[in-house]
């Protein structure tokens, strides 16, 4: 019965490992503090209407800064600044500003600030009239892409499920992050990401390239991969980040424990164990058999030998 249990398991298994579910991404999405104008080109004190969108923060301050706000508040007009209450209902803030020019030449930008500065988010605005130079960059800062990258199993079905946990082909769901921390938009950002076991690599994630991330906005994508049997172990997922300086790389483990195989493991040891016993015990039942019947011959042969003397005297 036992054996017959795992035979059908093992063409159930086989049958549905036959359909190999494809590696499949999520389109990418973009979190985090925005800004938008209703226009981008404008005399300098003319009002604009901003809409403000993705903060944590409830309050912000909205300023207009010349050099792409490299250098943070130290390029924005701050005595012209707006400070702002933003709405808590989850909706987006719309408010008009008039537009002061900025102590620094353009490229102008409307940069939108937390009170800590945590949280910043810009957009392009052209300021008619007013100078334009070159952009000089503020300090360099150290790490300005924040990667995460995430995995976890996600088998969508029964028999995806116990495929997995047979030991085999197991599907994965991975969510990478970029967080972009300087005070520039960055717009070609490369993604590279890989599940190894040691020195093997089993699979690749079809990840996009990032495109523009503005400062202070989160790239996201989550990709379903799939990891190829025998999937037990440790995993070793990878991320690299390349296009804005030195690449940048994150990394996350995952453990599979194939429990219908361990399960599977032990009713075999047990029938293996059983079928020895009862060859052990039918051998032992043929030994004694044998001995038995030898008795019984010895005993007929000692009988026949004695009866031998009384027949030759009743002759005599």
């Amino acid at each position: 019965m036992i054996r017959q249990l795992l035979r059908l398991l093992a063409v159930t298994v086989m049958a549905v490992a036959a359909i190999l579910a494809a590696a499949t991404a999520a389109e990418a999405s973009i979190t985090g503090p925005s800004v938008k104008l209703d226009r981008t080109r404008i005399r300098a004190d003319e009002r604009v209407a901003v809409t403000i969108d993705g903060f944590r923060a409830l309050n912000v301050t909205i300023s207009v800064c010349g050099n792409e706000a490299r250098r943070g508040s130290e390029d924005c007009n701050m005595f012209a600044s707006e400070g702002l209450k933003l709405d808590t209902d989850g909706t987006s803030t719309l408010i008009g500003i008039p537009v002061a020019e900025p102590p620094m030449p353009c490229p102008c930008v409307i940069r939108v600030s937390s009170r800590l500065n945590d949280e910043v988010a810009t957009t392009p605005i052209e300021i008619i009239d007013h100078p334009v130079a070159p952009v000089v960059d503020g300090p360099a800062v150290t790490d300005p892409l924040e990667v995460t990258i995430e995995a976890v199993p996600a088998p969508p079905g029964v028999f995806e499920r116990a495929r997995s946990s047979i030991g085999g082909p197991t599907l994965y769901q991975v969510k990478v992050t970029v967080k972009n921390r300087s005070t520039v938009p960055y717009r070609q950002i490369a993604l590279a990401g890989t599940a190894v076991r040691g020195n093997d690599q089993l699979a690749a994630l079809p990840l996009t390239d990032a495109g523009e991330i503005k400062p202070g906005q989160t790239w996201e994508q989550i990709v379903t991969t799939e990891v190829p049997g025998p999937s037990l172990g440790s995993i070793e997922w990878r991320v690299t980040v390349s296009g804005a300086g030195p690449t940048v790389s994150a990394k996350d483990t995952t453990r599979q424990r194939p429990v219908l195989l361990i399960v599977l493991v032990m009713f075999l040891v047990i029938d293996v164990f059983v079928l020895a016993i009862r060859f052990a015990m039918r051998r032992r039942a043929r030994r004694e058999a044998r001995r038995a019947e030898k008795a019984a011959a010895a005993a007929a042969a000692s009988a026949e030998h004695a009866g031998e003397p009384e027949l030759a005297t009743s002759g005599v």
